[in-house]
């Protein structure tokens, strides 16, 4: 799935490129947009929460730079699953990232097993 990314003034720093923290920002955003519907479907129960993050800088995002953020379930485990971001445009890579993705149930407070439900709608952006 593949995500357009509208920044804002305050992204940028004094370098006038998009400071480093936000592409962060940015992997949230397209994780929302590509999980918002499961995630809704099933918060009654169960949250989703970061366990792991980590982005490779490749190049900076300049001001007019166009910027798309590709999204692709990498790994499914029993209560996670990695989500790979390829920070883009049509001319450059600026960023690769990777978030692991832990399913807690929302009573008890530890992982629990992804429901079929979960799985699913995984398997169609996997």
């Amino acid at each position: 799935m593949i995500v357009e990314i509208q920044k804002r003034f305050s992204d940028f720093d004094m370098y006038t490129h998009v400071n480093s923290a936000v592409y962060f920002t940015y992997f949230e955003y397209a994780r929302i947009v590509a999980l918002g519907q499961i995630f809704q479907k099933v918060s009654d129960t169960i949250w989703f929460v970061v366990a792991k993050q980590s982005c490779e800088y490749l190049e900076p995002i300049l001001f007019n730079d166009i910027v798309f953020v590709e999204l692709k379930i990498e790994k499914i485990g029993k209560s996670s699953f990695d989500i790979s971001y390829i920070v883009k445009n049509d001319n450059k890579t600026f960023a690769k990232g990777l978030t692991t993705l832990v399913a807690i149930d929302k009573n008890t407070k530890k992982a629990t097993p992804l429901t079929s439900d979960i799985l699913n709608y995984l398997s169609k952006i996997y």
